[in-house]
């Protein structure tokens, strides 16, 4: 509508409809916790779009009478007096009530039974009182309260009240409208707009009067005809309105919920997910007793994996049991040499399905080799196992394992939230389905980083920078996109500071979310040592063991191997007379004269076990 018209609020966009399980939790601690950010008082959830008026039945609108009385802090308490001419019982009658981007609360109808619904498109009291739908004049009486949002223009302030709805559906025969203003109320550009959806009222219907020095508006207006509107405006100076309702709340809640889920990570961490403490002794030069390489990635993660079992038969190698022999770059055969009959269980199982059909001195072809791995892997993974069944050597206990699924869980509830409640801050509709998606990849994104760290201890260093490098990058996606989303939002870059710290510390509180038990803890704590030392080894100790064992240094060979710093321990035995390995045969043709070498050296030797590993390792 033009000046003088009937021009509608601006409508908020919809909600969104769709109900998922999963949100159940989100929905029920946000539904305890917006009262308490959104400061005292009787405070309404918003309706979410503009109103129509639906009538139940035929009648006559005789008299439409409205007081307002506009607050000081941008509120209107309205009463509504709707005169009818019924002309024959009806079942209800139907009036619109506002909506928009402000809260609407305190609603009454006065002496009759009615309920009052909303909905995305249209908010409505429907009366349905006998004794007030009776044919013959009724008058009812509606009254309710609106609570307008602070805006964010720094320029000005607006006055802007639609006091009668555009959308009514039926003709009123006289309009009487008085609103109250506050006693410092500018009225210097106090406008009224009236007429039919966009067409301007040329017949002036309605007479508009403003009383500066009693504070007050009037309209009348007779003969109105359906879908005509009349709008208040004007325009304030910036500051006027006090002690609004405000959007800025949501900031603090985004704070509160970042950092209060960060302290609650930080208890269940000194509740039941700190790793025992294990005190740091002498250098460890010697393969752990009772540990044997096939068992280092369960120790770590739980889990036997293939190049563990791949070290296992390296190990079969050493001991005499096979040969191994390349006739192809990275082609293999097994060769069978003499059968395990006085090794444990796991070596014989393991023993008897690489050699299930091949008879001894026989080679077991390269395509049977990856299939045959996979099974033993999986036959011998119980028998692993049945070594760490006690709590105390368990590499994960189970109330830590629950605390960092827990800690997972609330770091993504926390990102699904932020990005939610930073909708509030404008008034918006939040975007639920967003908030969802935002809280499951930020669980799994924080799971995935908690996996690449926990596999440090047992894999290469290459391959740990890599992965969590990668998983570092994904964690970050999510919580990027939350900072953009609060930032967007907000308009305040501010907001997101302590979001990004909270979100790094509770991350940093998941990873480390992992309690060993007290054997595990030792163990694990000699393996690092150990590690440490293949990778940085002391010429003394090394000669010492050297000298007094000649199989020293393939028998750490296969610890470097599963630490992946092979080449690091070969390079410290360059200059040492090392025999070469008589169950490693390098037979592709030609090989030794295309190197133009007389003699592998401990590192050619060191490289073509870890091609070995990583060829069935990668299939």
């Amino acid at each position: 509508m033009n000046k003088i018209t009937g021009t509608n609020r601006n409508k908020s966009s919809k909600a969104h409809k769709t109900v998922f399980v999963i949100l159940a939790l989100i929905v029920l601690a946000f539904s305890f916790a917006l009262p308490v950010f959104a400061g005292p008082g009787n405070v309404e959830p918003a309706v979410p779009a503009n109103t129509v008026g639906i009538q139940g039945g035929a009648f006559e609108v005789t008299d439409y009478d409205m007081t307002a009385e506009v607050g000081k802090d941008h509120t209107y308490t309205v009463e509504e007096k709707i005169s009818v001419n019924i002309p024959d019982k009806l079942q209800s009658v139907e009036f619109a009530i506002p909506s928009g981007n402000f809260r609407i609360g305190e609603i009454e109808v006065e002496n009759a039974l009615y309920e009052a619904k909303t909905a995305s498109e249209a908010s409505r009291i429907v009366i349905s009182d006998p004794e007030k739908l009776t044919k013959g004049s009724h008058v009812y009486t509606i009254k309710y309260r609106i609570r307008e949002y602070r805006d964010h223009d720094d320029s000005k302030d607006m006055f802007y009240f639609n006091v009668l709805l555009p959308e009514w559906k039926q003709p009123i025969g006289k309009v009487s409208i008085k609103v109250s203003f506050p006693d410092d109320f500018p009225f210097d550009d106090m406008q009224c707009y009236a007429g039919q959806f966009g067409v301007q009222d040329a017949n002036n219907k309605i007479k508009f009067k403003a009383k500066e020095s009693k504070h007050t508006v009037s309209v009348k207006g007779e003969m109105i005809p359906e879908n005509f509107g009349i709008t208040l405006k004007a325009q304030l100076p910036d500051g006027y309105w006090e002690k609004t309702l405000d959007g800025s709340w949501s900031i603090t809640a985004i704070t509160l919920i970042m950092t209060g889920f960060t302290l609650i990570l930080l208890i269940l961490w000194l509740i039941g997910g700190r790793d025992p403490k294990v005190k740091r002794k002498e250098i460890v030069t010697k393969p752990v007793e009772g540990l044997t390489p096939v068992e280092l990635g369960y120790i770590f993660n739980s889990e036997v994996r293939t190049r563990d079992v791949l070290n296992l038969i390296l190990q079969f190698g050493q001991k005499g049991y096979l040969t191994i022999s390349e006739y192809e770059p990275k082609r293999y055969r097994l060769i069978r040499r003499k059968s395990p009959v006085d090794e444990e269980r796991m070596y014989r199982n393991a023993f008897r399905i690489l050699f299930e059909d091949v008879y001894e001195d026989r080679p077991l072809s390269m395509d049977k080799i990856g299939p045959r791995i996979e099974k033993i892997r999986a036959v011998i993974t119980d028998d692993v196992a049945a070594g760490f069944t006690a709590s105390e050597s368990l590499p994960f206990t189970p109330l830590s394992r629950v605390f960092r699924a827990v800690g997972a869980a609330l770091l993504g509830i926390g990102l699904g939230l932020s990005a939610m409640f930073s909708y509030y801050y404008d008034y918006k509709t939040p975007n639920y389905v967003e908030a969802i998606l935002v809280a499951a990849a930020g669980a799994a994104a924080a799971l995935l980083l908690c996996k690449a760290i926990d596999d440090r201890d047992s894999s290469s260093a290459d391959s740990r920078r890599y992965a969590e490098l990668l998983a570092t990058m994904i964690f970050a996606l999510p919580v990027i996109y939350t900072v953009f989303r609060v930032v967007m939002n907000t308009g305040k870059p501010y907001a997101a500071i302590p979001m990004i710290a909270a979100s790094g510390i509770a991350e940093f509180l998941i990873i480390i979310m992992r309690a060993r038990g007290k054997e595990n803890a030792v163990i694990v704590n000699r393996v690092r040592r150990l590690r440490h030392f293949i990778s940085h080894p002391t010429p003394k100790e090394l000669l010492e063991n050297h000298l007094a064992d000649s199989d020293y240094y393939y028998d750490m060979l296969l610890y470097a191997l599963a630490f992946g710093a092979e080449e690091a321990w070969a390079i410290s035995f360059l200059t040492l007379d090392v025999p070469e390995p008589e169950w490693y045969s390098d037979d592709i043709e030609g090989h030794a004269f295309s190197n133009l070498r007389v003699a592998p050296t401990t590192i050619d030797y060191a490289r073509d076990l870890r091609s070995f590993i990583r060829t069935f390792d990668n299939n």
